[in-house]
Protein backbone atom coordinates (compact mmCIF):
# COMPACT_ATOMS: atom_id res chain seq x y z
CA UNK A 1 0.00 0.00 0.00
CA UNK A 2 2.60 1.98 1.32
CA UNK A 3 4.50 1.64 -2.43
CA UNK A 4 1.88 2.35 -4.32
CA UNK A 5 1.09 5.76 -2.37
CA UNK A 6 4.49 6.52 -3.86
CA UNK A 7 3.98 5.76 -7.59
CA UNK A 8 0.34 7.62 -6.88
CA UNK A 9 2.36 11.06 -6.23
CA UNK A 10 5.25 9.83 -8.74
CA UNK A 11 2.91 9.83 -11.29
CA UNK A 12 0.95 13.09 -10.63
CA UNK A 13 4.28 14.91 -10.50
CA UNK A 14 5.12 13.65 -13.98
CA UNK A 15 1.77 14.57 -15.55
CA UNK A 16 2.26 17.59 -14.42
CA UNK A 17 5.42 18.05 -16.32
CA UNK A 18 4.22 16.83 -18.98
CA UNK A 19 0.84 17.94 -19.27
CA UNK A 20 1.37 21.61 -18.03
CA UNK A 21 5.05 22.49 -18.08
CA UNK A 22 4.90 25.66 -16.88
CA UNK A 23 2.64 24.85 -13.93
CA UNK A 24 3.99 24.95 -10.14
CA UNK A 25 2.56 23.62 -7.07
CA UNK A 26 1.85 26.76 -4.46
CA UNK A 27 2.07 25.17 -0.92
CA UNK A 28 -0.97 26.14 1.63
CA UNK A 29 0.42 27.36 4.56
CA UNK A 30 -0.30 25.87 7.89
CA UNK A 31 -2.19 28.67 9.24
CA UNK A 32 -4.68 28.99 6.54
CA UNK A 33 -7.92 30.27 8.20
CA UNK A 34 -10.72 26.74 8.57
CA UNK A 35 -13.25 27.34 5.55
CA UNK A 36 -16.32 28.97 6.16
CA UNK A 37 -18.59 26.12 4.94
CA UNK A 38 -18.37 22.23 5.92
CA UNK A 39 -16.95 19.41 3.70
CA UNK A 40 -19.43 17.78 1.07
CA UNK A 41 -20.80 14.53 1.96
CA UNK A 42 -21.47 11.70 -0.37
CA UNK A 43 -25.30 11.88 -0.51
CA UNK A 44 -25.39 15.41 -1.45
CA UNK A 45 -22.82 15.13 -4.28
CA UNK A 46 -23.99 13.80 -7.61
CA UNK A 47 -21.35 12.94 -10.24
CA UNK A 48 -22.07 12.59 -13.56
CA UNK A 49 -20.19 13.07 -16.85
CA UNK A 50 -20.30 14.25 -20.67
CA UNK A 51 -19.71 12.56 -23.31
CA UNK A 52 -16.06 12.33 -24.68
CA UNK A 53 -14.42 14.77 -26.48
CA UNK A 54 -11.79 14.32 -28.62
CA UNK A 55 -8.46 16.85 -30.25
CA UNK A 56 -8.99 20.16 -28.99
CA UNK A 57 -7.07 22.54 -26.50
CA UNK A 58 -8.95 23.71 -23.16
CA UNK A 59 -8.50 26.60 -20.96
CA UNK A 60 -7.95 25.26 -17.11
CA UNK A 61 -7.49 26.65 -13.92
CA UNK A 62 -3.58 26.14 -12.41
CA UNK A 63 -2.00 27.43 -9.30
CA UNK A 64 -0.66 29.59 -11.59
CA UNK A 65 -3.81 31.07 -13.58
CA UNK A 66 -5.55 29.77 -16.32
CA UNK A 67 -3.35 27.77 -18.98
CA UNK A 68 -4.08 26.21 -22.50
CA UNK A 69 -3.83 22.35 -22.19
CA UNK A 70 -4.47 20.29 -25.06
CA UNK A 71 -6.01 16.67 -25.24
CA UNK A 72 -6.85 14.09 -27.46
CA UNK A 73 -9.73 12.82 -25.50
CA UNK A 74 -11.37 14.54 -22.51
CA UNK A 75 -14.15 13.24 -20.26
CA UNK A 76 -16.14 16.22 -18.70
CA UNK A 77 -17.27 15.21 -14.97
CA UNK A 78 -20.17 17.19 -13.35
CA UNK A 79 -19.95 17.85 -9.76
CA UNK A 80 -23.66 18.55 -8.81
CA UNK A 81 -24.74 20.21 -5.01
CA UNK A 82 -28.42 18.29 -4.19
CA UNK A 83 -27.94 20.06 -0.57
CA UNK A 84 -26.49 23.18 1.60
CA UNK A 85 -22.92 25.06 0.68
CA UNK A 86 -20.94 22.91 1.03
CA UNK A 87 -16.99 22.43 -0.06
CA UNK A 88 -15.30 19.70 -2.18
CA UNK A 89 -12.16 18.16 -0.32
CA UNK A 90 -8.46 19.56 -1.07
CA UNK A 91 -6.96 18.77 -4.65
CA UNK A 92 -10.39 16.84 -5.42
CA UNK A 93 -11.14 15.13 -7.60
CA UNK A 94 -8.85 12.61 -7.81
CA UNK A 95 -8.95 9.91 -11.08
CA UNK A 96 -8.07 6.86 -12.01
CA UNK A 97 -8.46 4.88 -15.34
CA UNK A 98 -9.93 1.39 -15.05
CA UNK A 99 -9.22 -1.66 -17.43
CA UNK A 100 -11.17 -4.74 -17.94
CA UNK A 101 -14.10 -3.16 -15.65
CA UNK A 102 -17.33 -2.08 -16.79
CA UNK A 103 -18.79 -1.42 -13.44
CA UNK A 104 -17.22 -1.45 -10.11
CA UNK A 105 -19.21 -2.35 -6.92
CA UNK A 106 -16.44 -2.20 -5.00
CA UNK A 107 -12.72 -0.48 -4.69
CA UNK A 108 -11.48 -4.46 -3.07
CA UNK A 109 -12.48 -6.07 -6.46
CA UNK A 110 -10.35 -4.15 -8.52
CA UNK A 111 -6.62 -5.54 -8.98
CA UNK A 112 -3.81 -3.07 -8.40
CA UNK A 113 -2.51 -3.67 -11.95
CA UNK A 114 -5.97 -3.05 -13.89
CA UNK A 115 -5.89 1.02 -12.06
CA UNK A 116 -3.74 3.67 -13.67
CA UNK A 117 -1.56 5.75 -11.54
CA UNK A 118 -4.21 8.31 -9.47
CA UNK A 119 -3.95 11.72 -10.03
CA UNK A 120 -5.43 15.06 -8.46
CA UNK A 121 -6.58 18.33 -9.90
CA UNK A 122 -3.95 20.43 -9.23
CA UNK A 123 -5.37 22.78 -7.17
CA UNK A 124 -4.50 24.50 -3.95
CA UNK A 125 -7.92 25.16 -2.54
CA UNK A 126 -11.14 23.49 -1.69
CA UNK A 127 -13.37 24.56 -4.29
CA UNK A 128 -17.09 25.69 -2.71
CA UNK A 129 -19.95 24.43 -4.41
CA UNK A 130 -23.44 25.94 -3.69
CA UNK A 131 -26.75 24.70 -3.40
CA UNK A 132 -28.28 23.80 -6.87
CA UNK A 133 -24.94 24.59 -8.31
CA UNK A 134 -23.03 22.20 -10.44
CA UNK A 135 -19.21 22.58 -11.07
CA UNK A 136 -17.23 20.67 -14.70
CA UNK A 137 -13.78 19.25 -14.50
CA UNK A 138 -12.05 17.46 -17.41
CA UNK A 139 -10.37 14.35 -17.13
CA UNK A 140 -7.97 14.22 -20.21
CA UNK A 141 -5.69 12.07 -22.02
CA UNK A 142 -2.82 12.67 -23.73
CA UNK A 143 -1.69 10.33 -26.28
CA UNK A 144 1.83 8.78 -25.32
CA UNK A 145 3.92 9.79 -27.87
CA UNK A 146 7.66 10.78 -27.75
CA UNK A 147 10.66 10.14 -25.20
CA UNK A 148 8.75 11.30 -22.15
CA UNK A 149 6.16 8.49 -22.55
CA UNK A 150 8.94 5.81 -22.59
CA UNK A 151 7.55 2.54 -20.60
CA UNK A 152 4.13 3.16 -21.32
CA UNK A 153 2.47 -0.13 -21.79
CA UNK A 154 -0.74 1.31 -23.18
CA UNK A 155 -4.54 -0.03 -23.28
CA UNK A 156 -7.77 0.82 -23.96
CA UNK A 157 -9.42 1.82 -20.39
CA UNK A 158 -13.10 0.68 -19.69
CA UNK A 159 -14.11 3.63 -17.35
CA UNK A 160 -12.64 6.37 -14.75
CA UNK A 161 -12.68 6.18 -11.47
CA UNK A 162 -13.61 9.45 -9.23
CA UNK A 163 -12.73 9.68 -5.88
CA UNK A 164 -11.77 12.26 -3.25
CA UNK A 165 -14.48 14.74 -3.89
CA UNK A 166 -16.27 14.22 -1.15
CA UNK A 167 -16.82 12.45 2.77
CA UNK A 168 -16.99 9.86 3.91
CA UNK A 169 -13.66 8.46 2.91
CA UNK A 170 -13.42 5.63 0.55
CA UNK A 171 -16.38 7.51 -1.40
CA UNK A 172 -16.36 6.83 -5.29
CA UNK A 173 -18.14 7.10 -8.65
CA UNK A 174 -17.52 4.73 -11.42
CA UNK A 175 -17.85 6.22 -15.10
CA UNK A 176 -18.12 3.17 -18.21
CA UNK A 177 -15.58 5.15 -20.98
CA UNK A 178 -13.49 3.44 -23.42
CA UNK A 179 -10.04 5.80 -23.60
CA UNK A 180 -7.58 5.05 -25.88
CA UNK A 181 -4.10 4.41 -25.28
CA UNK A 182 -3.79 4.98 -21.55
CA UNK A 183 -0.64 4.02 -19.57
CA UNK A 184 -0.98 1.30 -17.36
CA UNK A 185 1.57 0.47 -14.14
CA UNK A 186 3.40 -2.86 -14.92
CA UNK A 187 5.14 -2.45 -11.50
CA UNK A 188 8.12 -2.52 -13.69
CA UNK A 189 10.65 0.42 -14.33
CA UNK A 190 9.28 4.38 -13.98
CA UNK A 191 6.12 5.19 -13.86
CA UNK A 192 4.40 6.59 -16.82
CA UNK A 193 0.92 8.69 -16.76
CA UNK A 194 -1.29 10.18 -19.63
CA UNK A 195 -4.09 10.59 -17.69
CA UNK A 196 -5.28 14.49 -15.65
CA UNK A 197 -8.10 15.82 -13.75
CA UNK A 198 -8.22 19.75 -14.31
CA UNK A 199 -11.10 22.56 -13.41
CA UNK A 200 -11.95 24.77 -16.38
CA UNK A 201 -11.35 27.95 -15.75
CA UNK A 202 -14.13 30.73 -15.26
CA UNK A 203 -14.38 33.93 -16.98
Amino acid sequence: MRDHAKRAVAGAAALVLTLVATTSLVAVPVWAAAPAHPACRARQIRVSAGPTLTNATYTVATSTGARPVFADEAVPVYFYNRGGTCHLLMGAPAVSAVRDATRVASLRTLPLRDLSIPTTAQNTRRRLVDHHQRLEALVMVARPVGPSFAGCDPATATGILVQGYAGPIGTFHFVARPLRDVCFDTGVGRNVVNVGVFWLATS
